[in-house]
């Protein structure tokens, strides 16, 4: 794989770096229903746990993509592994729902380093179509970090109780801290005259992008796959274990399965990526998601998820969702995040924090919104689902698509 002249990191590290902070997210997904329960909250509250997050990510992808611009990606990414590390402690140590929404801002806050900093090394350490390949081949094992957070969660959850997750993320930010303090080189070059160096031009950055019908509709489509599948994860648990009825650990196990058709998704799209351009692959991740939500809307709205039949129940939520999840986390997501700043070389680190920081609180948003939507049902999750790809759709013809 061609890349620039810098010295860059292992994919290994690559993947974990980009990685923590998905599995941050979803490990106490199956805890949720017995958070409501020990802090005496509401599903709606506990919710709100996973969209403070995004909040917290939204500002932390900001901040540290404009520190890393001017003090090097290196000591940024080791300072933000602090303050998440710190931070998992304090969300163990919580003793109400005020607490956790607090200190769950600050873990996030900290582990978005993970996101900005190393999407950054990997756009300046790469080009062309190798960077679209690198994207995709990250992809692939990014696929499966969003699942493996509920399937170690439903076991710690069963065998222990929802504190252990947190005790697990802070021997998690240990390991991760000093496996970057040794391997992790410093990948920013000689800034160049251009490089943002002052608030107005900071704010300009932000202007040009704003101006961008290609950074505006890649906003979009990020957030709204990103809404899709962290909405599920704070419904899914209320669908499979209060309506269904299956166990924390039987729930962890179906994070498997979306995992399995995200990493089917990217195997796809690293397969098509020299065949078709980026703008196909995106609007193949659209019409995919389409039809599979409108085949969950299908299912849901005619009574077909529910206790009677437990294994036709998990087929008529699972097979859907997998088909969701290959289209926009496997074809479209690589495709996006590949070509969404590549007019941006001299100023990646802060207009990538601009783009993070766009993306994450439509992310806040959009799982805030799906809180708002819960009424214990799985028919709300589905049409929710439905209009977020029907709009994803609509932003590639609008602002992704090129004018012949």
């Amino acid at each position: 794989m061609k890349h620039l002249q810098v010295t860059v990191p292992s994919i290994f590290l690559i993947i974990t770096l980009v990685g923590f902070p998905q599995i941050s997210e979803t490990i106490y997904s199956p805890a949720l229903p017995d958070i409501v329960t020990a802090l005496k909250t509401t599903d709606e509250l506990v919710q709100w746990t996973l969209s403070i997050y995004f909040l917290g990510f939204a500002l932390g992808v900001f901040f540290w993509g404009r520190l890393s611009d001017h003090f090097g990606r290196r000591p940024t990414m080791l300072l933000g592994i602090i303050i998440y590390g710190l931070s998992s402690l304090a969300c163990f140590l919580s003793n109400s729902i005020e607490w956790l929404l607090c200190y769950r801002f600050f873990q996030a806050f900290g582990a978005s380093v993970g996101s900005v900093v190393t999407q950054t090394i990997m756009r300046e350490s790469f080009e062309g179509k190798d960077r679209q390949k690198l994207f995709s081949a990250i992809g692939i094992a990014l696929s499966l970090t969003p699942a493996l957070g509920p399937f170690i969660g439903g076991y710690i959850n069963e065998w222990f109780d929802w504190r252990a997750n947190f005790t697990v993320l802070v021997i998690l930010s240990v390991l991760i801290f000093f496996y970057t303090l040794f391997r992790l080189p410093e990948t920013r070059t000689k800034q160049p005259p251009s490089v943002v160096k002052s608030p107005i031009k900071l704010f300009e950055v932000g202007l040009r992008l704003l101006k961008d019908k290609r950074v505006l509709g890649s906003t979009w489509l990020i957030a709204a796959v990103n809404g899709i599948l962290f909405s599920y994860y704070a419904e899914a648990p209320f669908i499979f274990i209060e309506i269904i009825g299956i166990s924390p650990s039987q729930y962890g196990w179906l994070g498997v399965f979306i995992g399995s058709a995200a990493m089917l998704g990217s195997v796809i799209s690293h397969r098509l990526s020299g065949r078709l351009s980026t703008d196909e692959l995106i609007l193949l991740g659209c019409k995919v998601m389409i039809v599979s939500a409108l085949v969950l809307c299908f299912f849901t709205t005619f009574n077909f998820v529910s206790s009677h039949n437990i294994f036709i129940s998990i087929l008529c939520v699972m097979l859907p969702m997998g088909g969701i999840v290959l289209g926009s986390f496997g074809l479209l997501t690589p495709a996006v995040l590949s070509t969404a700043l590549k007019h941006y070389t001299a100023v990646l680190g802060t207009a990538g924090a601009w783009f993070g920081l766009a993306y994450y609180v439509l992310i806040a948003a959009l799982t805030w919104l799906m809180g708002v939507l819960h009424n214990g049902t799985p028919i709300p999750m589905s049409v929710y689902f439905l209009v977020l790809s029907l709009s994803s759709l609509v932003t590639y013809y609008y602002l992704i698509k090129e004018k012949p």
